[in-house]
């Protein structure tokens, strides 16, 4: 069986390349349906009856708005292969979405709120928003599969193998001198004065001495 080796500069299409942008698109989808469409109508009612329901569920709604730009960030950070930075804003997102969800279905089942529309009657406000605001999950847990699976990667692996010993490099070069010459390599021998160039010197003086007496 033989192996087909990749070619300088050529491009070659492989499997997982195909669904990770699958899984992209379905992150970009996600993204603009569960939290900015689903979840963002549910913020936005927060804001809009906070008379009714109180000062603190226009600053869940203005919280919501901040971390679903955190999150659709941390996405755009993942385009440009910042799987890091990306992961920590993705849960830094999160994270606050669960919370003041949590909270206003707390508040809402306490005082036995309903729906405030025909579309919801009969059904209790915090399962309505519970309903808004549960496929935030979906964005969240797969810009986290994909950034976790690049950034452990065998080719990201290698390429921050390559940068840390490419450091290691620069860090080893010999510093400049201060006269302005090049500094000689570490490897380059250096030349010391011969024995037996000082011993023929010394007989030369020896010489001259006894033909002058």
């Amino acid at each position: 069986m033989k192996i087909k080796r990749e070619k300088p500069g050529q491009r070659v299409t492989r499997p997982h390349s195909a669904l990770r942008t699958a899984a992209l698109l379905v992150l970009a989808v996600t993204l603009l349906f569960c939290v900015w469409l689903t979840g963002g109508a549910v913020a936005y009612g927060w804001i809009e009856h906070a008379d009714h329901y109180g000062s603190e569920f226009a600053a869940y709604g203005k919280i919501y708005y901040a971390a679903g730009g955190l999150m659709s960030l941390g996405a755009a950070l993942y385009l440009f292969r910042l799987d890091l930075p990306a992961l920590i804003l993705d849960v830094c997102a999160y994270v606050p979405m669960l919370v003041i969800l949590l909270r206003a279905m707390n508040t809402a089942e306490e005082n036995g709120w309903s729906g405030q529309t025909e579309a919801s009657f009969g059904m209790q406000a915090a399962e309505k928003w519970r309903n808004g605001m549960m496929w935030n999950a979906v964005p969240f847990l797969l810009l986290a599969i994909l950034s976790l699976t690049r950034f452990f990667s065998h080719d990201a692996r290698v390429q921050r193998h390559e940068r840390f010993m490419e450091k290691e490099r620069e860090r080893s070069r010999p510093a400049p001198s201060i006269l302005g010459g090049e500094t000689p390599p570490a490897d380059m021998p250096r030349h010391k004065p011969s024995r037996n160039g000082q011993g023929g010197q010394k007989a030369a003086k020896s010489d001259r001495k006894k033909k002058k007496q």
